[in-house]
């Protein structure tokens, strides 16, 4: 095989996949592959890609349930790559989390070139030297691209260090999303009872937390000493890990002296704790019926609530049973507090469930990464975020309101290292029966131990590849 040179093979890419790339920035490519003037050639490398699902998308295709536009497009774009970069795809799949990836990485058994699957095993192949880190491959793969790949903020659960070690196609309709945790309306409820629809209140930038406890009261109803419906249901947890970021923190800040510390310490954080133990366990408690997460989207398609606190998940997708079984939904970001802009929306989450990575076991990444970019290119009916919008609002929501809250949530989502030993200093602050301040001294050494331990290493990692924030 022979050296090409980057600019003729960049030239050639582009007209391969001029149809597909929507405003995508070009990448620039060095490597050993044969080229010609009618494309680049992989020399009918086989490329081994396993997926791994979940139990409820085992009859998929990358993750698109099976005779469905996207699963069709997906099958249709593998076949072009193929036939374009004259590469094979050897699909595996799996169900359940790629743990086994890890486990066989660290012995050293090939399992594939690629992997997509859970981001918590892969990060932790990527701490212990088993997946590429992208910027070994930014001459294959525009991993910087932001729009193609997810911001960021979105890519912090596979930072590490000095680099980044896993994607998401954020152009790829509903794989990319995976947000905690969105508020769904009963829709016929609130007309029923008359009541103020409260995307309005977004809409109108109101959606505050003595609006939010303001709907609690209002939405509530109970007749002949039995409750008719409550007015939210939230798993504690839950409600107290969005709720703490409500007033404009992160769950990892820097402070005076350039050192990550937890958000939860900061007089914003503090103050929307506060606020949430008034409202959670406060005069306004009746309303919510407290139940764990699992729970809620029950007690909502039953009508047993009007606003339910539910995993991004419950609501789209693959395993979306609002989408599928409510017959009219809004959805709602989390209120906010007095110390961000009007109409600030943000998210959470605690894994990617889309994330692809690149094993270090391989023979074949640069291979491997030019034919995942030429694969995962947005789709030529949705080239952007605005027209993935239109389509989620097409095909899963009521009101494109619905749609622009989904993905400003995730969009302006943050990883929440829930799964390092975090999830009590997250949720624990609600029920502890101590005060704010009582309850985060109490947990001062541990979350420093945690932010050090597992935050620090993902926020370097972040710097090395975008610089540091702004």
């Amino acid at each position: 095989m022979k050296k090409i040179a980057k600019i003729l093979l960049l030239a050639m890419l582009i007209s391969v996949f001029a149809s597909a790339c929507g405003s995508t920035e070009p990448e620039v490519f060095d490597m050993d592959f044969t080229s010609s003037s009618s494309g680049v050639d992989l020399e009918g490398a086989n490329i081994v890609y396993k997926v791994y699902l979940a139990e409820s998308q085992a009859d998929t295709f990358l993750g698109y349930e099976i005779d469905t536009v996207f699963a069709d497009m997906a099958a249709e774009r593998l076949d072009e790559v193929e036939k374009n970069l004259n590469c094979t795809f050897e699909l595996l799949s799996g169900v359940g989390d790629p743990t086994e990836y890890l486990t066989a990485a660290v012995s050293g058994t090939f399992i594939s070139d690629v992997a997509m699957g859970a981001s918590g095993p892969l990060v932790q192949a990527a701490r212990v030297g088993m997946l590429v880190g992208l910027s070994e491959l930014g001459d294959y793969i525009d991993y910087t691209n932001e729009s193609k790949w997810g911001y960021r903020n979105m890519l912090e659960i596979m930072a590490y260090e000095d680099d980044i070690y896993g994607l998401t196609p954020l152009l790829w309709p509903e794989l990319s999303v995976y947000i905690r945790d969105p508020i769904v309306v009963n829709e016929d409820l609130i007309a029923a009872i008359g009541e103020t629809d409260p995307r309005e209140y977004i809409e109108n930038k109101q959606w505050t937390w003595d609006v939010f406890e303001d709907c609690l009261g209002r939405y509530y109803v109970e007749e002949g000493g039995e409750i008719k419906h409550y007015s939210l249901t939230a798993d504690a947890g839950m409600f107290a890990s969005m709720f703490a970021f409500s007033n404009g923190s992160t769950f990892v800040e820097k402070d005076e002296k350039g050192e990550y510390v937890s958000g939860l310490y900061t007089e914003e954080a503090k103050k929307a704790m506060e606020r949430g133990i008034e409202i959670f366990n406060g005069p306004n408690s009746h309303t919510i019926c407290k139940q764990s997460y699992d729970v809620c989207t029950d007690n909502l398609l039953s009508g047993k609530t009007v606003l339910g606190a539910l995993r991004s998940y419950e609501v789209v997708g693959v395993r979306g049973r609002i989408a599928r079984e409510m017959s009219n939904f809004g959805l709602l970001s989390w209120p906010h507090g007095p110390d961000v802009e009007p109409g600030y929306v943000f998210g959470y989450y605690s894994n990617i469930h889309s994330c692809i990575a690149f094993s270090r076991s391989s023979q074949q990444s640069e291979a491997a990464a030019v034919a995942i970019s030429a694969l995962y290119e947005p789709f030529k009916e949705y080239p952007n975020m605005d027209s993935v919008i239109d389509f989620m609002t097409r095909t899963y929501f009521f009101d494109r309101r619905d749609a622009e809250v989904y993905y400003g949530m995730y969009i302006n989502s943050y990883y929440m290292y829930f799964n390092e030993g975090m999830s009590g200093l997250l949720g624990g602050w609600l029920t502890s029966n101590k005060s704010v301040t009582e309850y985060l001294e109490s947990n001062e050494d541990y979350a420093a131990e945690n932010i050090e331990k597992y935050a620090a290493p993902a926020m370097r990692g972040l710097e090395a590849v975008y610089g540091k924030a702004e």
